[in-house]
């Protein structure tokens, strides 16, 4: 019995409604124009022929025609016939008659009449009934694989010739499954369908009807495939070196997810000869696949050098890697400088690499040597990197001449190079290091020699400057200025010869190099007084004359003078003791003049001068210790002449002592008058 249902499609198929009869769907027929669609003779939904009949379908429509069969009826058949002639009332319409003879029951399928240069057809669904074979598919012992994948429908595609069978889908061993049309979806001309399949769905399914007392099957095994590729690696990743005549051996290892199959091949150079022979093997891991394949050419010739890859295929998934293989002839060594014989570093760098250009096959021996020793053995900073010898810490004592030993003794090669290490040193001021850093003071007019001894690589440029800047037309060296330079590496010794200092301020030496420059300022102050603070009495004080007190400073080192009395009775503010005095300005120095009229002895004591340090804002002092003695009448009354004379010449003058004191002062009171009458009465 045959099963016929027909539907009609047009170029918008997609906007026509649907209508479901019997699990049977057909489209409407497009009503746009006559013979739009293609036509059929049979009028019937469904039709139904019983095997080893003849099945006859007749199309028409206004183009020419074609037909597509089921997949079940083979391309070539010799039951097949297709008649085509021209039909209507004036011949413009195009008729098709097809023959089946006989109908089996795996013609059963949808039979299509379409345009043959346009998409409009008509369809008609035609089941074969076969008592004997209720599945359209009979199955060998071995069950069909399906295939289920996430997010798709998972189909168990047992079709019945009878679409009013009764059929089950039983999991192995005995668990029946009910189709509800919501998640299991039962169609005889598709079979089971599972909208969203789980876990539950891997393993053995069976499809199982009962015709006439007898149980037939289709048997399905599902399998969820994993084409997830998780790392493709060659056991050389970089370039492959080898002679010529040599065996080369590449393995690409794919590792991949439990249930996973892949596919591996290669392309290189030769693969049209076949030069290669490749050798696959499959392991297991407790979480992994892998999966191997070695490429393997037992003599290698210059045409095998190129690039070699390796394809993995995993379903959709694809990944590769590859390799270039280069063949040499023979062994070599080729060593050359990479910049030159002398390179350069810097003290302080981190770590510096010293790297000729060295191309050698196979790999050599390298041995280092510096000043002739071998480098690793001098220093623990040195150590060899491959072919290179990397330095840490870079420091002075690292410069000298570096030699590279290479050799490949199986082959009796053997190449030396030699560089040399330049280790560049930022200048560095000795004297910064051994100068006390406090100011010094020249005596005016005096020839002095300023010296600047600079360390460093390449050996520094000393230049002298001077500050503050002088106006225009004064030159600082009124006087010959004379300048020089001596070089002993690696070291600059830079004189500066003043002819006859007259100008205070500050020299500054200025060491440098291509590394940085460094500094040292040298200050220059020019004084007439020596040492840079002095206090004096200008004349010996007697009682009832002047007391004459100066305090010389340098100008450009002290500041705030001042003239104050110590005593021994306490005051109660320092102030109060601050005598006053005359401050003149000079070229070179600050002087403080004090004069006390008409002293007595009352006025004996010490008397300090005060002053500030510009530079380091201390206060300094020089103490002057003055006593004015005189002698009584009778005393000088009973004393010759001549011990008068002395009392004149060496008692009645006080003395003066810096930072000194009297400890038996004697006065005479009008000893002024006494001496006076005594100067007009010498010669009575």
């Amino acid at each position: 019995m045959w099963l016929i249902s027909l539907f009609k499609a047009s170029q918008l198929l997609i906007q026509q409604p649907l209508t479901c009869l019997s699990a049977f769907c057909l489209k409407d027929t497009d009503t746009k124009g006559r013979f739009s669609s293609p036509v059929l003779d049979v009028t019937e939904k469904q039709l139904i022929i019983e095997r080893n009949q003849t099945l006859q379908l007749n199309c028409r429509g206004r183009w020419e025609l074609q037909w597509v069969l089921p997949s079940g009826v083979p391309k070539v058949y010799h039951g097949t016939q297709i008649e085509e002639t021209r039909c209507g009332k004036k011949n413009n319409q195009y008729c098709s008659r097809l023959m089946l003879s006989p109908a089996l029951a795996q013609h059963t399928g949808s039979y299509r009449c379409r345009y043959r240069q346009k998409h409009r057809k008509q369809a008609s669904v035609i089941g074969v009934s076969d008592s004997q074979r209720p599945f359209v598919k009979v199955q060998s012992e071995i069950p069909d694989v399906v295939y289920m994948k996430e997010g798709e429908l998972l189909v168990f595609p047992c079709r019945v010739t009878n679409p009013d069978a009764n059929v089950s889908l039983v999991k192995f061993p005995f668990h029946r499954i009910a189709p509800d049309y919501r998640n299991i979806i039962w169609n005889s001309r598709q079979g089971f369908t599972i909208r969203s399949p789980t876990f539950f769905y891997i393993g053995l399914f069976s499809c199982e009807t009962i015709v006439n007392g007898v149980k037939y099957s289709n048997r399905f095994l599902t399998h969820r495939p994993v084409n997830k590729i998780l790392d493709v690696y060659l056991n050389s990743t970089g370039l492959v070196h080898t002679l010529q005549g040599q065996m080369l051996a590449l393995n690409c290892t794919v590792t991949a997810e439990w249930n996973a199959r892949v596919s591996i091949s290669w392309t290189y150079p030769q693969k049209a000869n076949g030069s290669a022979t490749i050798i696959r093997r499959i392991s297991r891991s407790r979480t992994n696949m892998l999966f191997y394949s070695v490429l393997t050419i037992p003599r290698l010739s210059k045409a095998d050098r190129g690039l070699y890859k390796c394809h993995v295929t995993s379903g959709p998934s694809k990944r590769e890697t590859n390799t270039t293989v280069i063949v040499y002839d023979q062994p070599f060594i080729q060593l050359k400088h990479r910049d030159g014989p002398v390179v350069q570093a810097s003290a302080g760098q981190k770590s510096f690499r010293l790297t000729p250009k060295l191309r050698a096959f196979p790999a050599p021996e390298v041995i280092w040597l510096k000043d002739g020793m071998v480098a690793a053995e001098q220093c623990s900073r040195y150590h060899a990197d491959r072919f290179s010898l990397v330095i840490r810490d870079v420091a002075e004592e690292d410069a000298g001449i570096y030699t590279i030993l290479t050799g490949i003794q199986q082959y009796g090669l053997f190449q030396n190079l030699t560089l040399t290490l330049v280790v560049n040193v930022k200048p560095q001021i000795g004297e910064k290091t051994v100068s006390s850093r406090q100011p010094g003071t020249v005596q005016r007019g005096s020839r002095q020699a300023l010296h600047c001894t600079s360390h460093g690589v390449p050996p520094p440029q000393i230049q002298w400057l001077w500050h503050p800047c002088p106006p225009k037309g004064v030159f600082v060296c009124i006087f010959a200025c004379m300048q020089e330079l001596f070089f002993v590496f690696p070291q600059t010794v830079g004189v500066l010869t003043v002819g006859k200092a007259l100008i205070s301020g500050i020299y500054r030496c200025v060491a440098s190099n291509l590394m940085g420059r460094d500094e040292l300022d040298i200050r220059f102050y020019v004084t007439d007084v020596k040492g840079g603070l002095i206090a004096s009495l200008e004349e010996e004080p007697r009682e009832g004359g002047d007391l004459h007190l100066v305090c010389i400073a340098n100008r450009h080192l002290y500041s705030d003078l001042s003239w104050y009395r110590l005593t021994n009775q306490p005051t109660t503010s320092e102030e109060a003791s601050v005598l006053g005095g005359e401050l003149t300005e000079g070229q070179f120095s600050h002087t403080l003049y004090l004069l006390l009229k008409n002293v007595t002895s009352q006025d004996s004591g010490t008397y300090r001068c005060s002053a500030t340090h510009l530079l380091t804002g201390e206060h300094t002092h020089l103490d002057t210790a003055v006593e004015i003695t005189g002698v009584s009448l009778r005393v000088i009354v009973l004393n010759t002449h001549t011990h008068i004379h002395a009392l004149l010449k060496g008692i009645v003058y006080s003395n003066m002592n810096i930072l000194s004191s009297f400890t038996h002062p004697f006065v005479v009171p009008d000893l002024y008058d006494f001496l006076c009458c005594m100067e007009h009465n010498m010669d009575i």
